[in-house]
């Protein structure tokens, strides 16, 4: 037998208070004078013994009386001495405490987290001593990674605090398997997992989950009050370039996520420190409001900007952290003849912000592309398998390459290419006209030109084109295609660099395409586009890597990522470099907080990395325990249960987990006996 609370046990002490009244009850008598008391002197006498043994028998009854109270608050248990069918043999218990941002809510007074705190607790109580534990969190953290007893469990509890890691079910059942895989436990042996969650709707990913059939399952729910929730959601550039003087133009999206319409809502964005926008906004409930900003960049290298609303009580996506480096000139290689080029050279020429190299014969193209950040390669007859080589190591690199194809060119050729990038290949020629009916305005070629495209809009025309494969790479984005679904224009990620390729040729036999208005905004943002536009913030607790430029960074040299409001700094993961002194920067749990990290070199400044919290849980909508449990058992996982977290029921279900009794109950009752054994003494001895 062991006691779940057995600091309780110190209350045994009031068992001496029984005695004590005993010993020291010194009453005063009162005297009665009687005539002869020779004749009561035998009464008195039998009835002093008879007092004095009843007194004694009383003051034991209620010593044992106070002493079953006292070990039924110390909750004894006892440990069965049979295990079910099956269970001969269990892994550890495993006890998962969801420390995500939507556990900052609650009941008003008690955080949710707390709450579950308290629910770890009582579940580690309820088993015995000796037992070990695995405990996770959200965050994963190593030191979790091993079986742990009742007080290391306390002393880790104290450390748990809000994490931005949000893990979905599918993940913390997988990496609690995995880890008592290599913790020895063997395969066949029955476990049991305690999610202890509010169960909130983006981390129940039911359809991902595997585990095994000799896993139980229990769900400990945490049922927060639903809050409605303000969030800046995203912001986008509008504009391809980032020039010290230029224009910026910016768009920020926020959302609603409650059913209550906010009015005149205060929105702020400042600008290295500088106050650039100040305006109020009124949004829907439900409503996802763009907000459309504009202002001037100034001499900086490095731009810093942080987007905020003002919204309560949920404050982790109240505030937007971006970050860019200025542009310089964009260098451009033109690869193609004379004739089919003077619509590129007239778009960039004259325009101090690009420097274009043009280059109409195939064996004089440079070797050296990686000074160039835009590739044309407009029309070639043919294409040599060297340059194709050429092409992919600079998109590999981080350059961006346009490729139009000619309409009596080597499909052999071109195809060569297009399977190096990975993009989608030429199957025929087509030279039946048609018309470009899908125009995808939320592609960064088109976002800063393009609005919206009405009904008998002026679209370009196709008359000789090139059908090609279709949905081969799922990376693959169409930005025009035909009203017989051809493929127009795609835009492609390739490691670092993009790939847009067009599938008709730009002159004017092939149609207006290259006449058309649409034409300069496409060919003017793929040129200039650079990593800034479609990456200016990172999202906290992802591992997604950052390309950035290190120039001269020797071995030994010390690269660290500083936070900017605390000092806080730590050693990231670093991969490369490419051809063009690219390097890959990978924060992973190195960065906790959002805000501003300076990258650093020998404790140079070289860049600044914007850090985000994760929006997916701006959301607060939560599946109830039942529909969690449905949902499980949907999975063929038959072994789950609800553990009704309200009074003593907790700790009985705990308990029949734990393969345990309970025996407070037994001594109850006791107290109650020995008490009514001491009304009959009482009142009938």
């Amino acid at each position: 037998m062991f006691f779940l609370n057995p600091m309780f046990l110190w209350a045994g002490f009031a068992v001496l208070i029984p005695p004590i009244i005993h010993l020291f009850n010194f009453r005063k008598y009162k005297t009665v004078y009687f005539s002869d008391i020779r004749f009561i002197d035998n009464i008195r006498q039998t009835t002093r013994r008879k007092s004095v043994i009843k007194h004694i028998i009383i003051m034991i009854l209620r010593m044992l009386a106070i002493a079953a109270i006292v070990i039924a608050f110390a909750q004894p248990v006892k440990v069965s001495s049979t295990m079910p069918v099956g269970q001969q043999q269990s892994a550890p218990p495993v006890i998962y405490l969801d420390n995500s941002f939507s556990m900052q809510t609650g009941d008003g007074a008690v955080s949710a987290v707390e709450t579950a705190k308290n629910h770890v607790l009582k579940i580690v109580d309820a088993y015995p001593s000796e037992t070990k534990f695995l405990f996770l969190t959200n965050d994963f953290s190593q030191e979790h990674f091993r079986f742990v007893n009742a007080l290391t469990i306390r002393d880790f509890l104290q450390n748990v605090k809000i994490s931005p890691s949000m893990r979905t079910l599918s993940e913390v059942i997988n990496k609690a398997e995995q880890n008592l895989n290599l913790l020895d436990v063997s395969a066949d042996v029955s476990k049991s997992m305690y999610l202890i969650s509010d169960f909130q709707n983006n981390i129940c990913d039911f359809d991902n989950i595997q585990t095994d059939s000799l896993t139980q399952i229990n769900i400990v729910p945490i049922q927060p009050q639903s809050i409605a929730n303000l969030a800046v959601d995203t912001c986008i550039f509008n504009t391809p370039l980032r020039r010290a003087g230029g224009k910026e133009n910016i768009s920020v999206v926020v959302k609603n996520y409650g059913d209550n319409t906010y009015n005149n809502v205060p929105f702020a964005l400042v600008i290295n420190g500088k106050q650039k926008s100040v305006q109020n906004f009124s949004i829907a409930p439900g409503e996802s409001k763009q907000l459309d900003i504009k202002y001037v960049n100034e001499t900086q290298e490095f731009v810093n900007g942080v987007i905020t609303i003002a919204d309560s009580p949920v404050d982790f996506d109240n505030a937007l952290y971006f970050s860019y480096r200025l542009d310089t000139v964009t260098n451009i290689l033109l690869i193609g003849n004379q004739q089919v080029n003077k619509y590129f050279t007239a778009l960039f020429d004259g325009d101090e912000a690009f420097k274009i190299d043009v280059a109409t014969d195939l064996s004089k193209v440079p070797v050296d592309l990686q000074r160039y950040k835009t590739v044309i390669l407009n029309q070639p007859d043919a294409l040599p398998h060297n340059l194709a080589t050429a092409l992919h190591t600079f998109v590999s690199s981080g350059g961006n390459l346009i490729f139009v194809p000619s309409f009596l060119g080597s499909i052999s050729d071109y195809n060569y290419l297009l399977n190096l990038l990975q993009c989608n290949a030429i199957i025929s020629k087509d030279t039946i006209r048609c018309n470009v009916s899908k125009v995808d305005v939320t592609s960064s070629l088109l976002r800063s030109a393009v609005k919206e495209i009405k009904e008998n809009t002026d679209l370009p025309y196709i008359s000789r084109y090139f059908n090609s494969m279709s949905n081969a790479y799922a990376q693959e984005d169409v930005v025009l295609e035909t009203d017989s679904y051809k493929k127009i224009l795609t835009q492609s990620q390739y490691r670092s660099g993009r790939v847009f390729v067009f599938y008709c040729p730009l002159d004017e036999k092939s149609g207006n395409m290259v006449t058309h208005r649409i034409f300069v905004p496409i060919v003017y943002n793929a040129a200039s586009m650079s990593g800034a536009f479609t990456t200016p913030y990172i999202i906290v607790g992802r591992n997604d890597g950052v390309p950035q430029k290190i120039d001269n960074f020797a071995e030994g040299s010390k690269l660290f990522l500083r936070y900017r409001d605390s000092g806080y700094e730590f050693i990231p993961r670093i991969s490369g470099p490419d051809a063009n002194q690219n390097y890959m920067i990978f924060a992973e749990n190195g960065a906790q907080q959002a805000g501003f990290y300076d990258l650093t070199v020998d404790g140079k400044p070289i860049a600044t990395l914007s850090f985000n919290y994760n929006r997916n849980e701006s959301q607060l909508n939560y599946l109830d325990a039942d529909n969690v449990v449905d949902k499980l058992e949907a999975k063929i996982l038959k072994k789950v249960k609800i553990i009704d977290t309200s009074g003593i029921s907790f700790v009985d279900s705990i308990m029949q987990n734990a393969n345990t009794e309970p025996l407070w109950r037994w001594f109850v009752f006791l107290a109650l006996l020995f008490l009514i054994v001491e009304i009959f003494f009482e009142r009938f001895l």
